[in-house]
């Protein structure tokens, strides 16, 4: 058994979003057999002065070497803790979660090993970003390349990465040879729901979702403006999540807010859709869905970087045109009464990967005692 700091800019047992979903399944795989002691801020996201300190950061960043990002998350409060506690007692590793956390490495003893959570790759969001802030580009094109360069450099400094997503562990193996790493998908403990199908009366779809993040919003407005007001059959869209009572609507759609409960979502919906255009990483809530047995129909941006993206019971299609004439066909009657294949939902099951990630964070650890070793020597 290791003992392992984790240092991380969400707190697991309050955080509502989907880096807060990760990080649950996370520590549940780590837990069984290593101690962790998780060290986030005092106050959940986005916290007080949020757009302010954005914008502080962002200046800061033009006189400094460091992105934006960072300047942001390093908070002076945490920072402290984080280097008294890493200094208080031994430690085997440590565990930075997220990207947006890698400032924290130079907090920590040198000769302690890390391993890096890579929800997503920031430098990509930016790009994304970039689009919708024309005015901008120039500030953010320089963010761009600060920010890619500050994430693969913290590759290198760290002894190991674990990836969310598939696609994003291809490309940093491609930036940094030999890189170690390890897939490991949103994980979900509990057991998976079990579904009976109801189509009696309107088609009853599904959107759960933080929309305090902006490619959540940017989808619902596509759904909003391109889809629902040509769909020609009776449907009830039911939105679930954070500030999802806060978003535009019409009068099929019914906004339920934060649902602490998701067996309340399932037992309202047929078809859970992800209509997710942009964003990075992979897609927490589309995991769920499938985990927990529940029909989907995404976009091929919502299941990037997944092992398993195809199967029974989830239908992938991108145009507004696709997305009206499905839901105008029987096709839709028949998603609605399918069950995700078993590949589909058991990828995203805790069991699959608590051995990987137990020899990984050993290798990791192993690696640190004999670099230490190799220290003393010189």
């Amino acid at each position: 058994m290791a003992k392992l700091l984790m240092a991380s800019l969400v707190d697991p047992t309050t955080h509502p979003g989907g880096a807060g979903t990760y990080t649950r399944g996370l520590l549940a795989a780590l837990e069984t057999r290593h101690a962790v002691q998780v060290v986030a801020p005092r106050h959940p996201p986005p916290g007080p002065w949020y757009r302010s300190r954005q914008l502080v950061a962002l200046a800061r960043s033009c006189l400094s070497p460091l992105p934006a990002l960072p300047l942001f998350t390093r908070q002076p409060e945490l920072t402290r803790r984080i280097r008294a506690i890493a200094r208080s007692q031994p430690f085997d590793a440590a565990v930075i979660n997220g990207g947006d956390m890698l400032w924290a490495i130079t907090e920590l003893p040198p000769e302690m090993p890390t391993v890096l959570i890579a929800h997503n790759l920031e430098h990509q969001v930016l790009t994304q970003k970039l689009a919708n802030y024309p005015f901008l580009s120039h500030v953010l094109k320089r963010e761009i390349s600060k920010q890619r360069q500050y994430e693969i450099e913290g590759f290198r400094r760290s002894r190991g990465v674990i990836f969310l997503s598939s696609t994003e562990m291809a490309w940093s193996c491609d930036q940094v040879p030999g890189l170690r790493t390890l897939h490991i998908p949103p994980l979900f403990t509990n057991p998976p729901v079990i579904r009976q199908p109801q189509l009696n009366g309107p088609l009853r779809l599904g959107f759960l979702a933080d929309f305090a993040w902006w490619p959540n919003r940017q989808s619902w407005k596509w759904v909003m403006e391109n889809i629902l007001p040509k769909v020609r059959r009776p449907i009830t869209v039911h939105v679930f999540g954070r500030q999802s009572d806060q978003i535009p609507t019409c009068d099929s759609v019914i906004s339920h807010g934060f649902v602490k409960d998701l067996r309340e979502v399932w037992e309202q919906v047929d078809i859970m859709i992800c209509p997710i255009r942009e964003g990075a990483g992979v897609n927490i809530k589309l995991a769920e869905s499938l985990y927990n047995r529940m029909p989907v129909l995404a976009t091929n941006q919502a299941v990037r970087g997944l092992t398993c993206s195809s199967g029974s019971g989830l239908v992938t299609i991108d145009s507004a045109e696709e997305w009206v004439t499905f839901l105008n066909s029987s096709e839709a009657e028949r998603l609605a009464t399918q069950v995700p294949s078993e590949a589909l939902s058991q990828q995203f099951a805790v069991d699959q990967y608590r051995e990987k990630l137990n020899n990984f964070i050993l290798e990791v650890v192993v690696d640190g005692l004999s670099n230490q070793d190799q220290s003393a020597k010189l």
